[in-house]
């Protein structure tokens, strides 16, 4: 005589698919954590929160350059020395020239020169020293060279007189540097750009010009002349 349990045969059956179902649930879950290096996902609010950080962080960096106020003094110092020295070198070799004196009889002269006639500008080195401390050694050389394409502008002539070339002929030029003004955008610690505000001889209109320096060895110093 069989004692009945308090489950009946099917009853067992099914709990044992149960509990069979259960394991391989169990070990699927376990099977697909190891494929996933063994970390659960991250929750969307998680990587919400992530992405929020970020968005912060780029909107709080600073924009552009901003160098320390020494070297921004440094900068305006260079500009109020540059700014004179570019304009007296745009009329010695561009814009105006200096005058000279006439060759006996009218006669071109030999060497292509004239003897310059001037109290405040008699030897080529005094020319030639505010090019050097206005522009890079670069540029520099091309003003004392070849400013205008027909050769250097200013030469020692035989007798150790200062000479200009014969054939000088004034750039046009309409523009008044009377009480220049100025901007400066610091780009590093050694490079600048530059704005300076000049204005139009014809109807006082603002011009605006820009520039560019670099300090070298020997200071600051612009890379082109401004016109």
């Amino acid at each position: 005589m069989k004692i009945k349990g308090k489950y009946s045969e099917s009853e067992k059956l099914h709990f044992i698919i149960l509990a069979v179902a259960a394991v391989l649930a169990i070990a699927v879950f376990f099977i697909v954590l190891n494929m996933t290096g063994g970390s659960l996902p991250d929750s969307g609010k998680e990587a919400e929160t992530t992405t929020t950080t970020t968005t912060a962080a780029a909107v709080t960096e600073p924009e552009g350059f901003e160098p320390e106020e020494e070297i921004k003094e440094e900068m305006r110092d260079a500009v109020i020395e540059l700014i004179p020295d570019n304009y007296t070198v745009l009329s010695l070799y561009y814009i105006r020239g200096l005058s000279h004196k006439d060759e006996p009889y009218g006669n071109v002269p030999e060497d292509g020169y004239y003897t310059v006639d001037s109290d405040t500008y008699t030897s080529l080195e005094q020319l030639e020293e505010i090019v050097d401390r206005t522009y890079t050694p670069e540029f520099a050389q091309n003003i004392k060279n070849d400013p205008l394409g027909y050769g250097a502008i200013y030469k020692t002539r035989n007798d150790g007189s200062l000479g200009i070339i014969a054939g000088f002929t004034p750039m046009p030029y309409d523009r008044s540097w009377k009480n220049p003004d100025y901007d400066i955008f610091p780009v590093s610690d050694t490079e600048c750009d530059i704005k300076v505000y000049i204005h139009e001889k014809s109807d006082e209109s603002l011009a605006t010009i820009d520039g560019h320096m670099t300090k070298t060895s020997s200071g600051w110093r612009l890379t082109s002349i401004l016109f």
